[in-house]
Formats: C-alpha cells, structure tokens, sequence
C-alpha cells in the first residue's frame, strides 16, 4: 500500500505541475495577444505636430506662414499636380505626424503616401521663388496667399 500511496502523491504533484504549466501559457498567449495589440494602437494614434503660424504681412495683412516664416498659398479653384509642384511644393506634415497645429481651421489631405496640411479645406502650398518672408507668389498661377479667417471652420 505505501507504493500505491506514493504513486498517487506523484500523481497529484504531475497534475499540479501540469496545470501551472497550461496556465502559464496560456498567460502568455494572453499577454502576447495583448502586446500584439498594443502595438498596433500607434497607427491610429493622433500625434500633433507645429505646422503653421501666423504673421503680418502686407497688403495681405494676418496670413499664414511655415514655422519657419515662409508665406503659404492656396489655390482658390482646381489643383496643383505634375509640373505645378515643382514651383509651388506643398506643405507635407512631418513623417509620423497627423494633426497638424498652429491656427483654427487646419486638416489633411492625402498626397501620395504622405499627408498634405490644408487650411478651412484648402491645400496649402509654399512658392519656390519665395525666400525669408517675401510674398512673391501672390496672384501667380491662380494661388492667394494664404489670409487668416476668422469664423467657424467649415
């Protein structure tokens, strides 16, 4: 009898251990599910970034400008596509960024793989005959600088 006693105890510690081995992993399975997730949350994560401010300038008066000062245009009617962009790039958010800050009224609009800042649903572009804070893009081709409105966004 004593023999048939140990071969139960040495039952009980194998299913014992059996168990806390099944739990763990499926402890694990869990946590690895949950950290799968978890790294997915990211790509749907807003992040912010500075994109635009607001200067004077004249005659336009309070208008929009890159954080580092250049003017922004937009084009009133139609688009900027192919040859257009080489002389009027648009405003790109930073890679890994997807809201843009600054002034009310701002957005995005896919371009390419990227995404380009829009102003009351306008694309804002920069001129490339532009430098420091000169306005010399205002009128061409169609494209306005880019005036401060005040209101509610649409």
């Amino acid at each position: 009898m004593p023999s048939n006693d140990n071969s139960k105890a040495l039952r009980r510690r194998w299913t014992a251990r059996a168990a806390a081995t099944t739990l763990a992993a499926g402890s694990l399975t869990l946590t690895l599910a949950g950290l799968s997730t978890a790294q997915a949350a990211p790509a749907t994560t807003k992040t912010t970034a500075t994109v635009v401010k607001v200067v004077t300038r004249m005659p336009v008066g309070k208008m929009l400008a890159t954080i580092k000062g250049r003017s922004l245009y937009i084009k009133p009617k139609g688009g900027c596509t192919g040859a257009c962009l080489v002389s009027w790039p648009p405003l790109l958010m930073p890679k890994g960024t997807n809201m843009p800050r600054g002034v009310r009224c701002l957005g995005t609009a896919r371009f390419g793989t990227r995404l380009q800042v829009t102003y009351r649903g306008k694309r804002l572009y920069k001129f490339a005959g532009d430098s420091g804070s000169s306005l010399n893009g205002n009128g061409l081709s169609g494209f306005k600088a880019a005036k401060l409105i005040s209101g509610t966004c649409p």
